[in-house]
Order: structure tokens, then sequence, then C-alpha cells
């Protein structure tokens, strides 16, 4: 039987805001948020120089459901590359760019084939004559909250059969809201020939044989969303299944320790922080928290000078805007070393070490109030991980910086 070559990514969020990034310079902050665009980009030319017979797109292509014009012209712009050789492209719709939310449309060309509201079974002839049947449906709303596995048939005519899924795995550890709920078993039992899944942004390979694969996103957009980003190039025969993940993303959001073990002046710190990040080996733009340990010996007015600010706009002046970007978006004590923590105010260090932990659950908690007031939840947009990082990046900058509240 004929084997199938084919691009499987999800979760875009083109045009997305990007947060707590405010003091970034205006000129890196345009970079950065045009980095989703550049990253699709990337990811659809790696497509067309592997000559794949077609790509999937797993759901969330936009980040917002008032989507903008500019972001479905740059979608659109992609997919007009991809037909020009000769390309499809398959898309369900998410939980963030479901049917039901506001757009423009514009016209697609007739590569791409959306699936609707209802599950539904596409069919494609590759060029090599491989028959292959494509079954997904694209949310309809934002919130779809039932197993939809039971409406995914169990037997096809066809070489390959291949579903598509944007939801949530119950066996897979993650902040983001569970929508479209199924277990491995439930897919396994389809006996389908590949799973493309959406809205997981870590990319993760839930089974071998048949592949069940969360590809991720395909750019990290706040710190949470560490290394890199991209999508699954997919060789597919009825006995074997070659993955190789494509990384596409602009911008690299990264972590590192830094001991400031032995440290006796503030301007120690300044350097060994600096010298670190000079000597991290890149291949792309990146956004870096710093994570400080071994704290013990730093006197009180070292931490507050870190705690308030001081030492992150020190180093963020010293940046060079030229050649590969190592800009430092935070620098934190690390969470094991709380207790050392000390900024003269032990109920502010237990305040901001809670923000700086909190889930996407626990952010949903504390603002139910809110959340579920008859009059104001309608002014709320969805809580999701980088919303949350948003609120809890200005509240402890509020915290840290009272003056600020004018």
């Amino acid at each position: 039987m004929v084997n199938i070559r084919f691009m499987h990514c999800a979760d875009l969020h083109l045009d997305s805001p990007f947060l707590g990034l405010k003091h970034l310079p205006a000129e890196l902050f345009e970079h950065i948020q045009t980095s989703t665009f550049a990253a699709f980009e990337r990811l659809v030319s790696e497509a067309i120089q592997k000559q794949v017979d077609f790509m999937i797109i797993s759901g969330d292509l936009f980040d917002v459901e008032d989507r903008s014009i500019r972001a479905q012209a740059k979608l659109l712009k992609q997919f007009n590359r991809l037909n020009e050789d000769g390309i499809p492209v398959y898309v369900i719709h998410g939980n963030h760019d479901h049917l039901g939310s506001f757009r423009l449309d514009l016209d697609m060309p007739r590569n791409v084939h959306i699936f609707g509201e209802e599950t539904e079974v596409k069919e494609l002839t590759t060029k090599s004559g491989a028959v292959v049947k494509l079954v997904g449906f694209s949310y309809g709303t934002r919130h779809i909250m039932e197993n939809k596995v039971s409406t995914y048939p169990n037997q096809l005519d066809g070489d390959y059969l291949i579903g598509l899924l944007h939801g949530s795995e119950g066996s897979v550890d993650s902040s983001h809201e569970r929508y479209a709920p199924f277990t491995l078993n439930e897919l396994k039992e389809k006996n389908y020939d590949y799973w493309a899944l959406g809205h997981i942004h870590q990319r993760q390979v839930l089974s071998r044989m048949p592949p069940v694969v969360y590809p991720g996103n395909i750019q990290g957009r706040h710190r949470k969303e560490t290394g890199e980003k991209g999508g699954y190039l997919v060789e597919l025969t009825k006995q074997d299944a070659h993955l190789e993940f494509i990384p596409c993303q602009e911008l690299l959001w990264i972590r590192i320790d830094v001991s400031l073990e032995g440290i006796k002046r503030f301007g120690e710190i300044f350097q060994r922080i600096s010298t670190e990040v000079e000597n991290l080996q890149v291949n792309a733009d990146c956004l870096i928290q710093v994570d400080l340990k071994h704290i013990k010996e730093l006197s009180p007015e070292m931490i507050r000078a870190i705690s308030n600010g001081e030492l992150l706009q020190g180093l963020q002046d010293e940046v060079p805007t030229s050649g590969t970007l190592k800009w430092i978006h935070s620098i934190k004590f690390s969470s094991n070393e709380s207790d050392n923590l000390d900024t003269s105010d032990p109920f502010i260090n237990d305040v901001l070490q809670t923000l700086q932990d909190m889930s996407v659950e626990e952010g949903l908690s504390a603002l139910t109030e809110i959340y579920d007031h008859p009059l104001l939840h309608r002014y709320t947009e969805p809580l999701d991980e980088g919303r949350l990082a948003r609120l809890a990046e200005e509240t402890m900058d509020i915290i840290l910086h009272p003056s600020k509240i004018r």
C-alpha cells in the first residue's frame, strides 16, 4: 500500500497578544507581536519543501473570537502558498475560534477544507493514489463539554483513516479547560490510522501505534510555554508511522537557574546573571526567566533590590538590540527556596509565591464571584493560561510598585 506524508499542527493562536512584556522596547515588541505569523509561515515553508500530501490544523487558528482582518489575511496568504503547490489543508475550529464567533470571512482558496459543527467525513485521493478519509468537527460554540468520540464512525472504506479532534484526554495533566473530553482507549477502539489532536499546548505523543498526537502550539506566548514549538511531519503506512517534530517558533521562552552562592556584593549578582545569559547557546531570539538559587547569604538590601525590579531594569537596559535577542523578562526566586525570601514582609512573600505558582483552576476559584456574577460575567474574557499569567504579572507589579496605583 502507498504511504502518505502530511504535516500536523494545531493551536496557531494567530494575533496572540503576548503577555507580561510591557517593558520591552517598541521595536522589539512589534517583532514579538508578529511571531505567531512568522512561525506559521515557517511551518508552511517546511510543508512545501517536504512536498506533503496534505496539511492538518487541529483547531484554534486564531487567539480570540473577534479575529482581526489582519490575522485572517495573513492566514489566507499562507493557504494560497499551499494552494499554488497543490497541497490541501484540512481545518477544524476549536474553542478559541469557534464557528459562532464574530468574523468577516475572507474567501478561502479551494484547497482549504473546513469541517462543520457536526462530525463529518472528508475524502482525499493523494497524487500517489492513496485514498484518505478524514473525520472531524469544528466547535460551534466556545464550550463543548460533552464527549464527541461516539460521533466518529467506526469503519470507513479507504486506505487511511485519520481523526481530527480538539479536546482534552483524561490522563493529560494540563491547566487548559477540559473541552470535548475523551480517553485514549476510546480513540484506539476506533481503529483509525492517526489521531490529529489539538488544544493542549505541550506536545505529547500519547500513543505510537496508532499515533495519537498533540503537536502543541507553534509559538510559545508566555513564560509557561517554554521550549521549542512547531508541528509534526508524519510518514504513515499501515505497518508503521514515522513522526518528525519540526520546530518553527520565531522566539523561545526559556528558564535558566542562576546560583548566587558566595555572592558578597550586589554588582556580582548583576555580573553573574549577565554571564549566564551571554553563555546561552540559542539559535533563535529568546525571552528568559531567571530563577535565582542559593540566596541564603544575600542581605535584605539585596533581596529588596531584586524584588522591587531594580536589578531587572538594569539588566534590560544592557540588552543589545542587534543580533540574537536575549531578553530577560523576569527574575524570580526559585520556588523551593521561597522560605528564604525576605522582602521585609512575610505576607507579601507568600502572596508573590502564590501568584507565581497559580494554576488556571486556582485562578478561576479565586475569581468565582466575578465570573459567576449575573451582570459582570458578560464583560470578562474567558480565563486561560495566558490571561492568568497576565493578571498575575500585573498584580505582582502593583504589589511591588504601589506607587503605580494612581
